[in-house]
């Protein structure tokens, strides 16, 4: 009898040994899956992250370029105004005009229709 509750006592524990391991084996996997799910989303995430921040670097770099221009032009513009400034200066248009009104009539008016021109081809340009 005794040899019986050995052998009951032996196989419980073979039993338990095998449940276990089949328990271990059967939540490993399942762990794997999850971590390989996890691993792909990571990578994907992080592709998105690194394709994101290549565009911001070479957007910034556009915009760096094209606020370098900008000034550059912005430098022209305010020397060309500075031109005129100093033109106007010189030049003292009310006593001018009233000494040759038909003069600064012409001028005035050759001037006005220049700068219009220049709006008009501007205009098309852009639209």
């Amino acid at each position: 009898m005794l040899k019986i509750y050995i052998l009951i006592l032996v196989l419980g524990l073979l039993g338990g040994v095998g449940y276990g391991a089949y328990y271990y084996y059967t939540d490993t996997q399942a762990r794997i899956a999850i971590l390989t799910e996890n691993s792909a989303k990571l990578e994907q995430a992080a592709n998105t992250q690194k394709q994101t921040i290549d565009t911001l670097v070479s957007d910034a770099k556009k915009y760096g370029e094209l606020n370098r221009e900008l000034n550059t032009k912005l430098e022209a513009a305010n020397d060309y105004k500075n031109t005129l400034i100093d033109k106007l200066r010189k030049h003292d248009l009310a006593k001018l005009s009233l000494k040759k009104p038909g003069l600064v009539e012409k001028k005035i008016n050759a001037g006005t229709k220049k700068l219009f021109e220049s709006f008009e081809y501007f205009c098309y340009l852009y639209n």
